[in-house]
């Protein structure tokens, strides 16, 4: 399973109107501050305001803003809106993808998998994801528990793991806020 850039993007987006609280913020400033291409930061608006999460207002002094109440909005719900299913593997979720589904133990091990990453995603949510970032308890004991050639090398791991050296730290910690943790954007981004 990839997170597409077009779910990376959308945390991104996500992020900023979660910083921005109750004020609307434009597209075009979103996709200029996060280097998001414009017309692709507004097809994802579209699946962001389609899926409930922001809301969207014309004019000058339009732009987006949550539209859900970020405590109770988890990752799992996020990804799905922009992406689909969560699945590692398109034989898990779609009975017509493979005659050999009703026996066959990979298909199983696949929906396993599922299960196991839809849990997690599912276990964070989007206000947890904002101010915790890495220090959240599900991803500490997700790395902890990965096996050592499994875990991948923290780029800021000199901040101690949490992540606030990125910009999403700074932004809230501006705001005089606790400061954030890993940003939503700092999620790998594969091609789409």
């Amino acid at each position: 399973m990839d997170i597409t850039r077009r779910c990376d993007y959308a945390l991104r987006i996500l992020e900023a109107a979660y910083l921005r609280g109750d004020q609307y913020v434009s597209v075009s400033d979103i996709s200029e501050q996060e280097d998001i291409p414009y017309a692709f930061a507004r097809s994802i608006q579209h699946d962001l305001v389609k899926g409930g999460l922001i809301k969207t207002v014309r004019g000058a002094r339009g732009g987006l803003a949550l539209d859900c109440d970020p405590a109770q909005i988890t990752l799992l719900e996020v990804l799905e809106a922009v992406q689909g299913p969560v699945s590692v593997s398109l034989c898990a979720v779609d009975s017509e993808y493979c005659k050999r589904r009703g026996g066959c133990s990979y298909n199983k091990l696949w929906m396993g998998a599922d299960s196991l990453l839809n849990a997690y995603f599912d276990s964070i949510t989007l206000k947890d994801l904002m101010e915790q970032g890495a220090r959240h308890p599900a991803i500490k004991q997700a790395i902890a528990a990965a096996p050592p050639r499994a875990r991948m090398a923290c780029p800021v791991d000199a901040c101690g793991g949490c992540g606030a050296a990125g910009k999403a730290g700074a932004k809230v910690a501006a705001k005089g806020k606790p400061a954030a943790g890993a940003s939503a954007a700092t999620a790998s981004a594969d091609a789409e």
